[in-house]
């Protein structure tokens, strides 16, 4: 006969399993009675079948789990796997096991589990197959894998601190003496984060737990699936930190923390009700990894020369171009860093301020205030500026303003959204500005990209095809390996490590304000365009191929010509 162990939160039973169908549910007619409010009245049904038990599933509310998955009708079972209803785990074992051997190796519910132990090492995780217990041993061995991921951030796991929103050291010290075990699966998941570069990290609530995912390189990528009361109960300590409502569960928030390794690092924190409970963002605010100088940005010879001799200009418009996360505000910054502040006054405009630069003037952007980018830049003008950066143009009231400024003895820097160098003109031109305006004014447009590098650890050469060199345009070339994406633990298995940037510059010469001011058609100024055009972002990034640095795939998912 076998034997079926039963596991709620308030203990664990062990029970003869007669021979024949039985029934489970909370009505007291079944076989097997279990008190739990997610269970339907007949929730489900097991009978023996050659090769375990047969788990049938009674259309209940809330499904029967079995490794996490629901039973879509029957499923067959075999001996010491786990089925789960609500917060009920059950199994089934021959009757050869003792009573005393399940309860070692009883299944616990999530409640159960000393949450303390996902700091265990690795070795003493212990073995688990399926339901709440599996669940939390991949958690521990996830969590514990962010101990060596990446690469040395400088500082030990133990020398990490959670500063709350006024910069004071809320949580410290060592890991096994810190506070609660939410918090410190927040420090582990920091220092899983500055190890690898993260630049945020995602909390989404899922309908059982939640999923934590960091940003590396511009992708997501998951990183561990916590159980539902440890992602909440790690929600709470952020809200507290960020001195956010604690209680407050169906509003958007807003707020701010730190962290101190051996360096500050600050955080941007969001919070936005969803379907299954709030989802939490933190924006990781880390200058150790942003360059300081405009040499740093990797820029082509010819483009490094313009832009210099730009920023030594008293009156000018530069526009860098790129979708969200292109990296068009680190390459304004460093442009601003090259630029003698002591002698020069200058401002910005931006929406948010992400890094804080000594000796400038920076404004917030503060729609309910209606502090718009454009009436502050008209402020700003009246405060004798020479030189300004203007976040974002978004409209035509930003784009004259800004303009006129560049036309009137400033220098301007500023960022739109556009696809490549030449699509600033048209952006501009949509947003409701004058040709005119434009040819007169803009000095320099900048089109830009991120892409992922090769992690030199596992990077693998190969022998390109001939049709690859063909799509490249660099059949006449003679080149004879090229390199591809591997994964390995330092990169956590991506394949990538780091990212540079591919530039397109288009320089206004008189021929081509010439072109803006007479020529009637889009075809005709795009054609016009491109003979001042400097290396495109396919051929910038094709380059990089040849030099070994990233892969074609890289370069043709951020730069394709359609």
């Amino acid at each position: 006969m076998a034997v079926l162990q039963i596991t709620t939160p308030s203990g664990t039973r062990v029970i003869d399993l007669p021979d024949g169908l039985i029934t489970i549910g909370r009505r007291s007619s079944n076989d097997i009675v279990i008190e739990d409010e997610r269970a339907s009245r007949v929730h489900c049904s097991v009978r023996p079948t050659p090769g375990g038990f047969l788990l049938k599933d009674h259309e209940s509310r809330n499904g029967v789990k079995v490794n996490d998955q629901l039973v879509n009708g029957e499923k067959v079972i075999h001996y010491g796997e786990a089925f789960v209803i609500g917060q009920t785990f059950m199994r089934i074992f021959e009757d050869s096991v003792s009573p005393v051997e399940l309860n070692d190796t009883a299944v616990q519910p999530t409640v159960e589990v000393p949450v303390a132990e996902v700091f265990e090492d690795e070795a003493l995780l212990g073995s688990a197959e399926s339901g709440p217990e599996r669940l939390l041993a991949d958690a521990r061995r996830d969590l514990n894998n962010l101990r060596t991921a990446g690469a040395d951030p400088g500082f030990e796991l133990d020398d990490l601190a959670l500063l709350d929103r006024q910069g004071k050291p809320v949580h410290a010290g060592k890991m096994d003496a810190s506070g609660s075990p939410a918090v410190r699966t927040l420090r582990l998941l920091f220092y899983g984060a500055l190890r690898t570069r993260s630049t945020d990290m995602h909390f989404d609530p899922i309908r059982d737990g939640c999923q934590v995912r960091f940003r590396i390189d511009g992708k997501m990528l998951p990183v561990v699936l916590l159980p539902e009361a440890i992602g909440k109960t790690v929600l709470s300590v952020v809200k507290v930190l960020a001195e956010l409502d604690i209680t407050g569960k169906h509003h958007i928030q807003d707020g701010g923390i730190s962290v101190q390794g051996n360096r500050r690092v600050d955080c941007r924190v969001s919070l936005t009700p969803t379907m299954h409970g709030d989802k939490l963002v933190l924006r990781i605010l880390d200058t150790a990894g942003i360059p300081l100088q405009i040499w740093d940005l990797g820029l082509p010879p010819m483009i490094l020369k313009q832009i210099r001799a730009i920023c030594n200009l008293d009156a000018g418009m530069v526009i860098v171009s790129g979708p969200t996360g292109s990296g068009k505000t680190t390459t304004l910054y460093t442009a601003i860093r090259s630029i003698d502040c002591k002698t020069r006054n200058v401002v910005t405009i931006e929406d948010p301020i992400e890094y804080h630069i000594d000796g400038i003037t920076q404004i917030q952007v503060n729609l309910d205030k209606d502090f718009t980018f454009g009436h502050i830049l008209k402020s700003v003008l009246r405060q004798d500026p020479d030189v300004i950066l203007v976040g974002e143009i978004r409209d035509k009231e930003t784009a004259q303003t800004a303009m006129q400024a560049a036309l009137t003895g400033h220098l301007v820097f500023s960022t739109l959204h556009a696809k490549d160098a030449i699509g600033s003109i048209f952006r501009l031109m949509d947003l409701g500005t004058e040709p005119y305006m434009i040819a007169n004014s803009v000095s320099l447009c900048l089109a830009q990209r991120l892409v992922r590098k090769l992690c030199p650890n596992c990077r693998k050469g190969y022998q390109p095809k001939p049709s690859q060199l063909i799509k490249m345009g660099m059949q006449n070339d003679r080149i004879a390996e090229l390199y591809a994406h591997v994964g390995c633990r330092r990169c956590m298995n991506v394949g990538y490590w780091g990212r540079l940037a591919i530039f397109e510059m288009l320089n206004f010469n008189d021929d081509l304000r010439d072109a803006l001011m007479t020529t009637k058609t889009i075809h005709d100024i795009r054609r016009a365009a491109g003979e001042w055009t400097y290396q495109s972002l396919l051929e910038s990034g094709y380059k990089k191929v040849v030099e070994g640095v990233t892969t074609v795939e890289e370069i043709e998912r951020v730069a394709s010509r359609e």
